[in-house]
């Protein structure tokens, strides 16, 4: 078989295995990727509801989708990040621990969650070239995007039972 066919296979594989997995746990495809979520933000010493609102706002919790330009899964992760985080992008845990991984070393490296925001939206390098929050508009509607999800996150009884119970 040739490489491309091997990996197209793959692919595949991961998308129907995800999916079989969400049908024989009873609940949405949504529901699952929030557990899921919330699991890993745990498990790595993310505010879960940070987690759940990069989720949101990047691909409405689908793990399946890839962007225009490329990038793939729940964390949206373009495949040069998602390499150099070891990752497969289309495998959803990976690509959860992936998306946390890169939000939680950009966290560490700023100190502060709007930054860490800006960067992960508009790359490092342009957090250092403006000496913090580029002038983007994409960017500064991804940050006030997700600032309101976690408002709403935090106010939602459902995502606070489903984080209740994972303690």
């Amino acid at each position: 078989m040739t490489k491309k066919l091997v990996k197209t296979l793959l692919v595949l594989f991961c998308f129907v295995a995800f999916a079989v997995n969400v049908s024989f746990a009873g609940e949405s495809p949504q529901e699952n990727a929030k557990k899921l979520i919330v699991q890993t933000a745990q498990k790595m010493g993310v505010d879960p509801f940070i987690a759940l609102s990069i989720a949101k706002i990047e691909s409405n919790f689908n793990p399946s989708i890839k962007s225009p330009a490329g990038a793939i899964g729940l964390f949206q992760l373009t495949p040069s990040t998602a390499q150099k985080l070891g990752v497969n992008p289309y495998v959803a845990r990976e690509n959860v621990e992936g998306g946390l991984k890169y939000y939680k070393m950009l966290y560490n490296k700023y100190g502060s969650v709007d930054l860490a925001l800006a960067a992960y939206n508009a790359g490092p390098g342009n957090v250092a070239k403006y000496k913090g929050i580029p002038p983007f508009n994409a960017t500064k509607n991804f940050i006030k995007s997700i600032r309101k999800e976690y408002d709403t996150f935090k106010a939602d009884k459902n995502t606070a039972n489903i984080i209740s119970d994972m303690i």
